[in-house]
C-alpha cells in the first residue's frame, strides 16, 4: 500500500473511533437520562394547557 492510502486508512478509522466514541458518551446510561428529560418536560407542558 501506499503511503496515501496507509494515511488515508489512518484518518478513516480515527473518525470511525471518535464517532462511536461521540455515540457512546451520549447514550451512556446516567447521561442519557439528563438528554431526555426536557423531552418528556415538553410533553407535561402541553399536557397542563390542554
Amino acid at each position: 500500500m501506499s503511503p496515501k492510502a496507509w494515511l488515508y486508512l489512518i484518518f478513516i478509522v480515527t473518525l470511525t473511533v471518535l464517532f462511536a466514541g461521540i455515540i457512546i458518551y451520549y447514550y451512556w446510561p446516567s447521561r442519557k437520562e439528563r438528554v431526555e428529560r426536557p423531552k418528556y418536560r415538553m410533553l407535561e407542558d402541553d399536557e397542563r394547557e390542554g
